[in-house]
């Protein structure tokens, strides 16, 4: 399985990679240094060809997830994503998406627009004023090359 990392910018300016405070729990946090960046293993979402799961690389079973409580993006277990209802993700016109089960509208991977030193990542409504959003790009691992 090809590993990706996810590269980030913000009002274009470089904003580092996505890392993560623990493997098995914890929160999403972006500007880490490429030698922090978690590794992802994208698995095919079967609702949206598009949209894919971000499995932590060489976990057993920790994904990319949303709290839609809180707008964070944090890790969750699960053993199947799509069943136990794993946010999946998609990149279009180089933002991230999180896809809800209830497919209610997207939220866009963010940071907060008022604690500027602020690294932690969430996924907000578009419409949000509390958050900038965020462009990606997938860097394959180990080469970093970008994938259009």
């Amino acid at each position: 399985m090809i590993k990706q990392h996810l590269k980030l910018i913000t009002q274009g300016q470089d904003f580092g990679y996505i890392t993560i405070s623990k493997e098995t729990s914890g929160l999403f946090y972006g500007n880490s240094p490429i030698e922090h960046a978690t590794e992802f293993e994208l698995i095919p979402c079967r609702k949206d060809c598009s949209a894919f799961y971000y499995k932590i690389a060489n976990s057993q079973k920790s994904y990319m997830d949303l709290s839609f409580a809180s707008n964070v993006v944090k890790i969750t277990q699960a053993n199947n994503p799509e069943s136990e209802k794993v946010c999946a993700w998609k990149i279009h016109k180089d933002n991230l998406y999180a896809l809800s089960h209830d497919q209610s509208p997207y939220n866009i991977l963010s940071r907060s627009a008022f604690k500027l030193n602020s690294r932690i990542l969430y996924a907000a409504p578009s419409s949000s004023r509390d958050f900038s959003q965020l462009e990606v790009a997938l860097c394959k691992v180990p080469y970093h090359s970008y994938i259009q």
